[in-house]
């Protein structure tokens, strides 16, 4: 796993932590849906975290990239 993608990981365990829930276990594949027990609210502080952590937002451009898995959120911050 490379460092973006833990450092992904690690960004979606606090979103967890936050929330006071506890991760399930997460892996590249890992599909971000409402299954995981979060919400939109949620998912938007990943976002923001994201943001913060790697200083981009792929989310700005005009066109919104496809996102299902962990693995295709971090493919956005490489």
């Amino acid at each position: 796993m490379s460092d973006v993608e833990s450092r992904v990981i690690s960004s979606l365990r606090d979103v967890f932590e936050n929330k006071g829930m506890a991760a399930p276990d997460l892996g590249l594949d890992t599909v971000l849906d409402g299954s995981l027990g979060l919400e939109s609210l949620d998912f938007a502080e990943l976002v923001v975290r994201l943001e913060a952590e790697f200083g981009k937002d792929p989310f700005a451009v005009s066109a919104v990239p496809h996102v299902r898995t962990i693995g295709d959120l971090a493919a956005l911050y490489r």
